[in-house]
């Protein structure tokens, strides 16, 4: 049976010699605890420092609220982050680069590519509150916000809120079925596919 997904970390310590270290399907914890799936000996590294998980085809990246923190292509890790092939993290003098297989044909079929999401400027700021808590300092596993800090964060009524959710939702392929899942359904793809990356305010 095939696995959702197949990726290796490349880990280089200092001046050491990189090596290949394969994430498992059930993702990888990284620290300096002995109980960690990847044990880095570095008084820079946070007992539990960070998360490489695997969601379906996605592999995100979570810093657990670490001392020192962990740098993503150079910038502060600050809230669950998609992770892409060639992708580097920096904890303390470790690095860790992504290396990712293609996606098949059949695969690319499943998650929409991020260049076929256009979004309003409306919907975009609704994105943009509605993953607003993850961004929020120590948050370990983020919420999306509900529709009433939505509405008191962009100025409008709890029913606009609800109708641009609606178009964002169906934008993003989440199912209407899905009520009371919806807001963290659509949260995850928004993060996902990176339409979070610029401040539309």
């Amino acid at each position: 049976m095939a696995e959702t997904i197949e990726a290796r970390v490349w880990l280089s310590e200092g001046d050491e010699p990189p090596r290949s270290i394969p994430l498992p399907a059930d993702g990888l914890l990284v620290g300096r605890a002995e109980h960690c799936d990847l044990v880095l000996d570095d008084e820079a590294v946070s007992a539990d420092h960070l998360e490489i998980a695997t969601r379906g085809l996605a592999v995100m990246a979570t810093d657990l609220d670490s001392r020192n923190g962990t740098l993503l292509n150079g910038e502060r890790l600050d809230r669950p982050r998609r992770l892409r092939s060639g992708d580097v993290l920096q904890l303390g003098r470790n690095r860790l680069e992504l290396a990712l297989p293609p996606q098949s044909r059949r695969e690319s079929t499943v998650v929409a590519p991020r260049e076929s999401i256009q979004l309003t400027e409306d919907e975009r700021k609704v994105a943009w509150a509605l993953v607003a808590p993850y961004r929020e300092p120590g948050v370990r596993a983020g919420r999306p916000a509900t529709r009433a800090e939505i509405a008191e964060s962009l100025h409008l009524s709890e029913r606009t809120v609800q109708r641009r959710m609606d178009a964002l939702a169906g934008k993003l392929s989440v199912p209407a079925d899905e009520k009371r899942e919806r807001p963290r359904l659509v949260a995850e793809r928004v993060l996902q596919l990176g339409l979070d990356r610029a401040d539309p305010r």
